[in-house]
C-alpha cells in the first residue's frame, strides 16, 4: 500500500468483555495496514452521556468504525452526508453507502434455545435488554426457536432488562418470580446478565441446573470460571474486527460491494448450566487448561484493579494537593503523552480549543499551550509520538470533557492498549475523566470565589461605609477605622460594648434599634434602619445600620456582620427635595402638586361653608416662538416677569401655581360669581398687554384664559383642572387673549378635536390634503401675475375642512412643520407644470407658518425644493404675516435676508391689523406688501379703510415695494385700487381659488380676454 490511512473507532467504552476484546483485534488490523488507530470513547455513565455528540477529528479522519450506536443522530447525518467510508459493528448501518459487520444472533439464540428444548424444557424464559438491537435479535432467535417447536409464546416469560450487566439480570430475575409464572428455564441475552440469573435463583434456593437451565450469550471470561460453569455462544471478536478493517480499506481503495451487510457466524460453548455436564468434568485436557487460564486471568485482573484503584487514589491525593489539577497527575495508565484542550471564544465569538495542560513521559515534542484548533483538526497530527502514526504500536485516545456545570473540550492520550483492558471494565481512566471534569469545574469555581473575595477585600479597603462585626457569643462588637470616624462626632465614645452604641443614638430612636436586634433571630430577615446619632453642638448625624445573621451548623445565631453608613447629606438632601417638591424652580410659585392639595382644601372648606371658588387655566399665547428665536435663557427671564405679574393681580387668599412651559394655573379660593372670576381675567389680560423690556427689547404678550368653577361644574379636583384647561383651550382656538368659561359643550368639542388631530397626523399620507390657486391679477396690465396656494382638507367621509379651522391646530401640535414642507414642494411641482404647458414665468404664493419660519435650516429647505423641481427662484413668493415678522425682528432681518440672496419673493401678508407700523418695513427685504381684506372689504362705504389703504399703497411704493389688495369682490373696488394705482389685486371678483386644471383654463381664458 503506498499510504496508509487514519481510521476512527468510536465506542462506547474502550474496555470490558465486548469493547476490549474487539479493539486489540482492529488496532492490530490497522497496524497491518501501516495505518494509524483513533479511538473516541463516548460513554459517560455519571453523566448519561451514551453517544458522540459533536464531529472531533473529523477533518483528520479517513474512514470511521462505529461499535454499537455511539454517535448521535448528527454526527450520524454528517457521516452519511460526506464520502469517508464508515462500517458499523454490532448494529445495521442507517446509511445505504454505510456497511455492517453483524454476528448471525437470531440464529445463534435460536440453536441455544433449541439445545434447551432438546433437554426436555418447554417453559423457557427470555431476559434481555430488548431496546439494544443485537439483544432483539437474540430476542427474535427465542421466538423463532419456539415457534419452531410449536410452544406457546407467553409474555410474562419475557423480562426486558435495563443493560446487559450483572444487577439487571438479578432483578429481571426477581420480576420473573414474582409474575407467578412458571418456567423451567432461562436464556438470557448476555453472559452477565446469565450470571445475575444464576445469582438470583441461587439465593433463593434454587439449584441449578437441577431446578431451572441457563444459558447465556458472549463467553466471556467468567463463563468458564463460574460454577455452575455457563453455556453460551462465543462471540468471533477477531473474525468482526478483521471484517470491519477489511471492508472499511476496500472502501477507500474504491473496491465494490455485492452486499453492505456481513454476518459472523458464532459458536455454541456447552457447559454444565444447562445440564449436559458435570462440573468436574472436562471433554479433554484443552478445556482443563482453558477453564484454568481464565480462573488465572481473573486473579490477574481482580490484582489490577485493586492497583489501579490504588493509582488512581495516589494520583488524586497528589493532583488535589495544588490549586490546578495537572492531568499527568490523573493519568496513570499505560498513556505517556496527553494534551487537554478547553473550548474557548476569541474576540469575534468565534469558538475554538485552546491547549491548555499538555505531558510527555517520554520526552516527545507537545504542542504549545494557547496553541488554538479548530475540532475536526484536534488532535494536532504533527505533535502526536512517533508510537503512534502509521503502522504504530500505540493508538490515540479521545475522550470529551464534560460535567454537569458544562461542556469543557477534548482530551487526547497516546499509549498502548492494557491487555487486561480485554477481560473486565478495569480501565479506571474513565474516573479519571470524571475527575478532570469535576477538577475543572473546580478551579472555575475557586476562580470566582477568589474575584469575590479580592473584591471585597478591596470594597472594605476603599469603602466609605463602616463595617462592624459582633460576636453573639463573646458579646462584643468590632468596628473598622471607617466607623469610628463615621461616629467621631459623637458625644459618647464607641468601645466593643453593645450598650455603647445604644447610648449614642437619639432617645427617639432607641427603641427601634432595641426591636431590630430583638431575639429570636429570623431568617432571611436582614436589619435595617435609619438612626440619628447625637453630634456635639446639639447637630445630629444620620447614619443607616444594616446587617445580616450568621448561623452555624447547628442553626443557632452565632454572629451579625454589618455596615454602617452616614446619610446625614442624604437626609438634608431628602429635606431640599421635600421642598423643591411642592414649588416651581423657575418662579418659585407653588407647582402642581402642592397646587392639588390646596385645592383640595379649599373645595373641603367650600363644601362646609356652601360657597364658591373658581379654577383659572392661563396659557400663553405663542410663547414657543420666544424660545425658539431668542433662547430658553430668555424665554425664562420673560417666564419669570410674567409669573409676578400674573401673581399681583389675584388676591393675598388666592392661589398661583407653574404647570409647565408657559402654562399656569390659579384658584380663586372665595368667589361669589363668574363676575369675580372676569374681573381677575380682565387684570391678567391687560396686565400682559403691556410691553416687558427684556435686554433693551420690548416683548407683548397675550394669554388664553379658561375657568370652571365649583360646585356648578364640577366636584373632584382633577375634573375642575381637566374643565378648566378645555375652557381654555377653546379660548386659544377662536383666537386667544380673553376668558373662556367652561360649558358641558366643551368636552364634547374636546372629543371633536382629537378626533381632527388624529386625522391630520394621517391627512398627507392618505392624500386628503389638496392645493387650490387664487389668481393674481395685474392692474396694469390685466394680464395674471401668478397665484396664491390655498389649503384644503378632504375629509375621507367627503367633508371639506377650511384652513382656517385646522391650521391652527396643526401649529399647536407641530404638525405645520410636515404640511408646510409638503405645500411648499406641491406648489413648486405645480408651478413647473404651468411652464412646461407653455405658460409664462407665473409667480406661485405660498403661505409660511411661524414655525416653519422659526426653523434655522428653512433656507437649505428651499434651496433643496427648488432644486428637486427645477423651478426658478423667481417664481416663487413666500408670503409671512406682519405678526410672524415684528415678533423677532432680528431673526427675521437675518432669515428674509438669507431667503433673498436666493432669489425668491417676499411678501408680508395680512398687512394692517397688527401693531406694527410701514416704517418697520424699511428693515426688513421684503418685495410686496398684502393689504388685509378687512380694509378693501368697505373701503367705498368707510372713508377709514378707504384712507387706510391709499397710505399702505402710497407708503409702500415709496419704500420701493408692490402692493396686493386681497379679498377684491366688486367692480367698485377695482376701480377704486387702481385710482390708488395698487399693483395686483386678489379676489372673488377675479377668481375664486381653484384646481390646478383649472387654473390652466382660467389663464388661457383671460390672456385671450386681454389679448
Amino acid at each position: 500500500m503506498a499510504e496508509g490511512h487514519r481510521i476512527g473507532v468510536i465506542a462506547p467504552h474502550l474496555d470490558g468483555e465486548y469493547y476490549g476484546r474487539l479493539l486489540p483485534f482492529i488496532h492490530q488490523a490497522v497496524r497491518e495496514k501501516e495505518s494509524q488507530l483513533f479511538a473516541i470513547q463516548v460513554a459517560d455513565d455519571y453523566l448519561g452521556i451514551t453517544a458522540l455528540e459533536e464531529p472531533i477529528a473529523f477533518g483528520i479522519v479517513d474512514a470511521w468504525i462505529l461499535i454499537l450506536p455511539s454517535a448521535s443522530a448528527a454526527f450520524l447525518e454528517l457521516l452519511g452526508q460526506s464520502e469517508k467510508p464508515f462500517v458499523c459493528v454490532g448494529f445495521q448501518s442507517p446509511f445505504p453507502q454505510g456497511h455492517s459487520v453483524l454476528i448471525d444472533n437470531r440464529v445463534s439464540m435460536s440453536k441455544t434455545v433449541n439445545h434447551l428444548i432438546e433437554h426436555g424444557h418447554r417453559e423457557i424464559a427470555f431476559v434481555g435488554n430488548l431496546d439494544q438491537y443485537d439483544l432483539y435479535e437474540r430476542y427474535l432467535g427465542y421466538r423463532d426457536a419456539l415457534e419452531q417447536h410449536g410452544l406457546p409464546f407467553e409474555e410474562l416469560r419475557v423480562i426486558n432488562a435495563d443493560d446487559n450487566l450483572l444487577e439487571s439480570g438479578i432483578l429481571a430475575t426477581e420480576k420473573l418470580l414474582q409474575s407467578g409464572v412458571s418456567f423451567t428455564a432461562v436464556a438470557a441475552g448476555s453472559d452477565l446478565n446469565a450470571l445475575g440469573v444464576i445469582d438470583c435463583l441461587q439465593s433463593k434456593g434454587y439449584s441449578v441446573p437441577q431446578d431451572y437451565a441457563v444459558t447465556g450469550f458472549d463467553d466471556i471470561h467468567q463463563a468458564a470460571a463460574n460454577y455452575p460453569s455457563l453455556t453460551t455462544v462465543r462471540q468471533p471478536f477477531e473474525a468482526m474486527a478483521k471484517e470491519a478493517v477489511r471492508r472499511v480499506f476496500d472502501m477507500l481503495e474504491g473496491r465494490q460491494f455485492n452486499e453492505t451487510e456481513a454476518l459472523i457466524p458464532a459458536q455454541f460453548i456447552v457447559r454444565s448450566s444447562c445440564a449436559c455436564a458435570e462440573r468436574t468434568q472436562f471433554s479433554s485436557s484443552d478445556d482443563f487448561d482453558n477453564y484454568m487460564q481464565s480462573l488465572s486471568q481473573l486473579r490477574t485482573s481482580l490484582h489490577k484493579i485493586t492497583v489501579n484503584n490504588y493509582k488512581m487514589t495516589r494520583g488524586l491525593i497528589i493532583a488535589t494537593k495544588e490549586e490546578k489539577i495537572h492531568i499527568s497527575n490523573l493519568f496513570w495508565n499505560l498513556c505517556h503523552w496527553g494534551c487537554l484542550a478547553l473550548w474557548e471564544e476569541d474576540d469575534k465569538g468565534q469558538r475554538h480549543l485552546v491547549v491548555r495542560q499538555v505531558f510527555s513521559k517520554n520526552g516527545d515534542a507537545v504542542p504549545p499551550e494557547g496553541e488554538k484548533y479548530q475540532l475536526d483538526s484536534f488532535p494536532p497530527i504533527s505533535y502526536l509520538p512517533p508510537s503512534t502514526r502509521l503502522g504504530g504500536e500505540d493508538i490515540v485516545i479521545l475522550h470529551p470533557v464534560k460535567s454537569d456545570l458544562q461542556n469543557w473540550g477534548y482530551i487526547a492520550l497516546a499509549g498502548p492498549l492494557d491487555p487486561l483492558n480485554n477481560f473486565v471494565a478495569n480501565d479506571l481512566s474513565r474516573h479519571s475523566f470524571t475527575i478532570l471534569a469535576v477538577a475543572l469545574e473546580r478551579e472555575l469555581l475557586f476562580r470566582q470565589v477568589r474575584s469575590i473575595a479580592e473584591k471585597l477585600e478591596i470594597v472594605a479597603r476603599t469603602t466609605n461605609d463602616g463595617i462592624w462585626d459582633w460576636d453573639l457569643e463573646t458579646n462584643k462588637i468590632e468596628w473598622n477605622i471607617r466607623a469610628h470616624k463615621i461616629l467621631s462626632g459623637s458625644k459618647v465614645e464607641l468601645s466593643d460594648a453593645p450598650s455603647s452604641l445604644i447610648e449614642l443614638v437619639h432617645p427617639e430612636d432607641q427603641s427601634a434599634l432595641r426591636f431590630a436586634f430583638m431575639r429570636p433571630y429570623e431568617k432571611d430577615h436582614p436589619i435595617q434602619l435609619e438612626l440619628r446619632i447625637r453630634g456635639l453642638d446639639e447637630q445630629f448625624i444620620w447614619v443607616f445600620l444594616a446587617g445580616d445573621i450568621v448561623w452555624n451548623a447547628a442553626g443557632k445565631a452565632v454572629r451579625i456582620i454589618g455596615s454602617l453608613t452616614d446619610i446625614t447629606e442624604k437626609k438634608a438632601n431628602e429635606a431640599r427635595i421635600t421642598q423643591l417638591a411642592y414649588q416651581d424652580a423657575l418662579t418659585g410659585l407653588p407647582n402642581r402638586l402642592l397646587f392639588k392639595d390646596q385645592l383640595q382644601q379649599a373645595m373641603e372648606d367650600r363644601a362646609r361653608d356652601g360657597e364658591k371658588l373658581a379654577v383659572m387655566m392661563i396659557d400663553l399665547d405663542r410663547f414657543k416662538i420666544v424660545n425658539d428665536t431668542l433662547g430658553h435663557q430668555t424665554g425664562d427671564l420673560l417666564l419669570q416677569r410674567a409669573a409676578q405679574g400674573l401673581r399681583e393681580c389675584v388676591g393675598e387668599l388666592d392661589i398661583i401655581a407653574r404647570l409647565g412651559g408657559d402654562e399656569f394655573i390659579v384658584l380663586l379660593s372665595r368667589i361669589d360669581g363668574v363676575e369675580d372670576v372676569a374681573c381677575v381675567a380682565d387684570k391678567m389680560l391687560r396686565m400682559l398687554t403691556k410691553p416687558f423690556l427684556l435686554e433693551g427689547q420690548e416683548f407683548f404678550l397675550s394669554a388664553s384664559i379658561g375657568a370652571c368653577m365649583y360646585p356648578s361644574h364640577g366636584s373632584d379636583v382633577d375634573s375642575l383642572i381637566k374643565f378648566a384647561d378645555l375652557a381654555m383651550y377653546h379660548t386659544k382656538e377662536n383666537g386667544g387673549n380673553r376668558l373662556g368659561i367652561y360649558t358641558e359643550a366643551l368636552s364634547s368639542k374636546r372629543v371633536e378635536r382629537f378626533n381632527m388631530e388624529t386625522g391630520l397626523r394621517y391627512a398627507v399620507e392618505r392624500q386628503e390634503l389638496v392645493l387650490h390657486f387664487q389668481p393674481q391679477v395685474s392692474l396694469s396690465t390685466g394680464k395674471v401675475y401668478g397665484a396664491e396656494t390655498l389649503l384644503r382638507w378632504h375629509t375621507p367621509d367627503g367633508k371639506i375642512i377650511q384652513p382656517d379651522e385646522f391650521i391652527p391646530l396643526a401649529e399647536e401640535t407641530g404638525l405645520i412643520i410636515p404640511i408646510g414642507q409638503w405645500v411648499l414642494e406641491q406648489a413648486c411641482m405645480e408651478c413647473k407644470r404651468w411652464i412646461n404647458a407653455g405658460m409664462p414665468a407665473l409667480v406661485i404664493s405660498v403661505n409660511l407658518s411661524a414655525l416653519q419660519f422659526q426653523q434655522e435650516h428653512f433656507p437649505d429647505i428651499v434651496r433643496k425644493v427648488l432644486k428637486d423641481t427645477g423651478i426658478q427662484p423667481h417664481n416663487l413668493c413666500l408670503e409671512i404675516t406682519e405678526y410672524t415678522a415684528v415678533q423677532n425682528l432680528e431673526h427675521s432681518i437675518r432669515m428674509l435676508g438669507e431667503l433673498v440672496d436666493i432669489g425668491v419673493k417676499i411678501a408680508i401678508d395680512d398687512f394692517g391689523i397688527g401693531q406694527s407700523s410701514l416704517l418697520w418695513l424699511k428693515k426688513l427685504p421684503v418685495h410686496t406688501v398684502k393689504i388685509d381684506p378687512s380694509f378693501i372689504l368697505n373701503m367705498i362705504e368707510d372713508s377709514d379703510g378707504d384712507a387706510i389703504a391709499k397710505a399702505v399703497i402710497e407708503m409702500s411704493h415709496s419704500l420701493g415695494l408692490s402692493v396686493t389688495a386681497e379679498g377684491v369682490e366688486t367692480e367698485g373696488q377695482l376701480m377704486r385700487l387702481q385710482q390708488l394705482q395698487c399693483d395686483r389685486i386678489q379676489g372673488f371678483y377675479t377668481g375664486r381659488p381653484m384646481s390646478s386644471d383649472h387654473f390652466i383654463a382660467y389663464f388661457q381664458e383671460i390672456s385671450n380676454w386681454v389679448g
